[in-house]
């Protein structure tokens, strides 16, 4: 009895260090998450389907003549009335999320063109989430499709009421 005793103990005492490996933990940085975080090379911009097969600046540059294009063609609908003659610049601050939709966040307007033409600030709102569904950007290094920040700048030019 007594051996058998010593026997299960040392087998206790075995299976209890063995087990102890499972309570390593490995710590992270923060300097190494944002390390890993930062956007290399080697991670997959966002795009569209109809610019499948290109890749780097080819991809980047179908990417963004894609937005350009069906933006002005969203725009180009509107005959943009102001209350005096315009050509200015304003700065669009576009979201694309994960699953490749497209929002607008910030405006700006350092000519104030926006209170100078009524509801731009809406049409420009319903021309950026009018925008197709992109495929997201995709971290490589974790495989995770991430959320992209664009900047956008538009010109403006409208004419005078009548």
């Amino acid at each position: 009895m007594n051996s058998l005793v010593k026997i299960s103990s040392i087998l206790l005492m075995f299976i209890l260090l063995q087990g102890c490996e499972y309570f390593n933990t490995t710590t992270i940085s923060p300097k190494q998450v944002k390390e890993q975080s930062l956007w290399s090379e080697n991670d997959q911009a966002p795009s569209f389907m109809e610019c499948d097969g290109l890749t780097g600046d080819e991809n980047v540059e179908c990417f963004k003549s894609m937005i350009n294009d069906n933006l002005l063609t969203l725009l180009a609908e509107n005959n943009f009335t102001s209350t005096s003659m315009l050509d200015e610049e304003v700065v669009l601050s576009i979201e694309l999320d994960a699953e490749g939709y497209f929002s607008l966040g910030e405006i700006e307007d350092d000519a104030d063109v926006l209170s100078q033409i009524e509801f731009l600030s809406d049409i420009l709102q319903e021309a950026v989430s009018s925008l197709p569904q992109a495929l997201p950007g995709v971290k490589t290094n974790v495989g995770m499709k991430v959320k992209t920040q664009l900047t956008l700048p538009v010109r403006i030019i409208a004419s005078p009421q009548e």
